[in-house]
């Protein structure tokens, strides 16, 4: 069923695919490099297995729990991607907890809306830049983002990565998002996209981390 996912151009059905599912689609793009040539400069940061549980909200999800640390990073990929982490398991586990910082509704979101944005990603996708970071929308959690990578949709939905700079240059995925209002970038400023690719891992002769030019 994961490979169907993997030509998908519209919301991911939830009753067709599992988050077993999700973890074995995603698990196709471990390694890959995604580069931005933009007016201004390079931007590249790498796909990995492990970012996938905070992009869809897990360290939220189960932060009540005192087995937290294992629904993150690499341990709570390979719960996902060993069908241990269901989507009745996550619900129940957010309802039993209304302190938690995460609603099923923006997990929800997360998931359906990640494969078409992952399908779609050298495809129309847009970029902008955060002139202060420290625009927080009271719907999220707190996104320290320099740079928000998105797709505008007709239904209007605005699917993102929040991509964090590093120590040195590069970049890597602070988490992913769908924005209703376009609360998160109204206020960010457009870096215009000349070119975007995902580069195989055999191919990227590359270092991940290097000096970009400063983005104005």
């Amino acid at each position: 069923m994961h490979y169907e996912l993997m030509k998908l151009k519209s919301s991911m059905n939830m009753t067709m695919y599992s988050l077993k599912d999700l973890a074995l689609y995603f698990e196709k793009f471990d390694g890959y490099i995604c580069e931005i040539i933009t007016n201004v400069g390079k931007l590249r940061f790498k796909f990995e297995t492990s970012s996938l549980p905070h992009m869809i909200g897990l360290q939220y999800a189960f932060e009540n729990r005192k087995d937290k640390r294992s629904y993150m990073g690499k341990s709570g990929f390979n719960k996902l991607k060993n069908g241990e982490i269901t989507y009745e398991l996550v619900k129940s586990n957010i309802k039993r907890n209304n302190r938690l910082k995460i609603s099923w509704r923006n997990i929800d979101e997360r998931i359906r809306y990640l494969p078409m944005f992952l399908n779609n990603i050298e495809n129309k996708t847009k970029l902008k830049t955060a002139i202060q970071v420290s625009h927080v929308s009271e719907r999220y959690t707190k996104m320290k983002g320099n740079y928000f990578l998105y797709r505008q949709l007709h239904d209007g939905s605005t699917p993102m990565l929040s991509l964090k700079k590093v120590h040195g240059g590069g970049l890597f995925i602070e988490t992913f998002v769908v924005d209703d209002d376009e609360s998160i970038i109204k206020n960010l400023k457009d870096v215009k996209i000349k070119n975007i690719r995902l580069i195989d891992p055999l191919k990227n002769t590359q270092p991940i981390i290097e000096k970009e030019k400063t983005m104005k």
